[in-house]
């Protein structure tokens, strides 16, 4: 994630009595493309967001990205970066182009992925870290923790 970039538009929310609805604490998230075109390689696209990205208490995020976190907690930095390699898989893909279909990624399509125990998303975090962002790399990698040829 960069920010800012050059764009000509401000690129910030002007604080106001609304700013609850609209922002979410400054913790460590998951953030995944909403939409796709049927032409991308891949139909989930994912980073992870880490909290010291930024001293700001308070995020906006944009209205076309899902985000996944811990209700009444937060993901750890691990946890995060793991999830994020996860759906970036070729594995997780194919599995939700299959059982969905649909270029646009919904929360209800989330909640239903079938994810590894959390040691696992913690061990694929901690050498997502240092693999580079290749597609191949992090399908070598998510093979690898899951035990499963691809």
């Amino acid at each position: 994630m960069r920010w800012p970039n050059d764009a000509r538009k401000p690129q910030y929310i002007k604080r106001s009595a609304t700013e609850r609805s609209l922002l979410v604490p400054n913790r460590n998230y998951v953030l995944l493309r909403r939409f796709s075109a049927k032409e991308d390689l891949r139909r989930l696209v994912a980073a992870p967001w880490i909290r010291g990205a930024t001293t700001s208490q308070l995020l906006g995020l944009e209205n076309h990205l899902n985000y996944i976190h811990r209700p009444g907690g937060e993901l750890e930095e691990d946890e995060a970066w793991g999830l994020a390699a996860l759906l970036n898989s070729a594995l997780l893909d194919t599995y939700f182009r299959v059982s969905s279909g649909n270029t646009q990624v919904s929360a209800t399509e989330l909640r239903r992925m079938p994810l590894p125990r959390c040691e696992v998303l913690l061990s694929i975090g901690q050498h997502a870290r240092t693999v580079g962002d290749t597609h191949t790399e992090i399908d070598d990698l998510v093979s690898d923790a899951l035990g499963v040829l691809w």
